[in-house]
């Protein structure tokens, strides 16, 4: 990557190879796009039926993954008040070991000693299971907190570090992220809010970290990269990984809808990944950009910010 593409919050987080600039074309200036719309021409699709079928298929899909998150959205809703009463019986049962483990030694009774063994052992298993207890918790909180962003209809400001660490958090039942994949994640501190609509952002993310895990699967090291930084008015996420890189050969169709090489004949990707997470922040005037050379890939989202 060439000197100017780098923040220095990508060098200060140990980036250094060089990488090869392929800045994506913008689209002609004389063609009028709704924000929300695909932004193609039937010329460059010309058979409109096969086109027509492949978006059938994916609003099929679509809508299979909507019914299924709004039923365990339900769930995770149901979930928080019996985990607040485990929660609050844990603390409890925990307390009162610990009386127990206080008074043992007053018995006087010949197994005291191992009584008193027993009971710290049983006053660390139930820490444990508290913890545990509290993580779900969390990730029950954090679903119930990501829902509601995403369904609030008007636009708020956002804080783009806290949108991503949250994903991210989300992301720990991945388990190629939680257990096979380095981790390097560096946010500048205090960067300005974006005002836009939560889902916008958060699905765009995903998008980008989903092709960036696939792409590390097979490979022998595994290094993601997340960095954020505020620069001449603009803010810019970076997102690199070691996967095998981007053949030059399909470099210029990346963005294109529906295309992907990752088909194995049983659970081809649909191909919308770049290309849905340019067409939601193009109207915030983003642009998403894919440098790669074998070995590692980077995608750079500019984003101006007005004063």
């Amino acid at each position: 990557m060439s000197k100017d593409l780098r923040p220095q919050a990508v060098l200060a987080a140990g980036v250094t190879p060089e990488m090869r600039r392929r800045p994506v074309p913008a689209p002609p200036a004389s063609r009028t796009r709704h924000p929300r719309s695909s932004g193609l021409t039937a010329s460059e699709f010309p058979d409109a039926a096969v086109l027509l079928d492949r978006c059938f298929e994916e609003l099929v899909r679509y809508y299979r993954y909507s019914c299924c998150g709004r039923r365990c959205r339900g769930i995770v809703h149901q979930m928080n008040t019996p985990l607040q009463v485990l929660f609050f019986q844990m603390e409890l049962l925990e307390q009162k070991s610990l009386e127990e483990l206080k008074i043992l030694p007053e018995i006087g009774h010949p197994a005291g000693d191992k009584l008193q063994t027993l009971q710290r052992y049983r006053v660390q298993k139930i820490r444990e299971f508290r913890q545990e207890l509290e993580k779900i918790q969390e990730l029950a909180r954090n679903l119930v907190r990501q829902g509601a962003h995403e369904e609030a209809e008007d636009a708020m400001p956002l804080d783009l570090n806290e949108l991503y660490r949250l994903e991210l958090e989300l992301y720990q039942s991945h388990p190629l992220f939680k257990h096979g994949v380095e981790k390097r994640f560096n946010f500048q501190d205090d960067l300005p809010p974006v005002h836009g609509h939560y889902l916008d952002f958060s699905q765009s993310f995903r998008n980008l970290l989903e092709n960036a895990l696939e792409a590390m699967e097979g490979a022998a090291r595994r290094r993601l990269t997340v960095v954020t930084a505020f620069e001449g008015g603009q803010l810019l996420l970076q997102l690199g990984d070691t996967g095998p890189g981007i053949p030059p050969e399909v470099a210029p169709r990346i963005f294109e809808p529906f295309f992907t090489t990752k088909r194995n004949g049983e659970n081809d990707h649909a191909g919308l990944g770049l290309f849905m997470a340019r067409r939601l922040l193009a109207p915030y005037g983003g642009e998403i950009r894919v440098d790669s050379v074998p070995g590692e890939t980077w995608v750079t989202l500019t984003l101006p910010i007005t004063p």
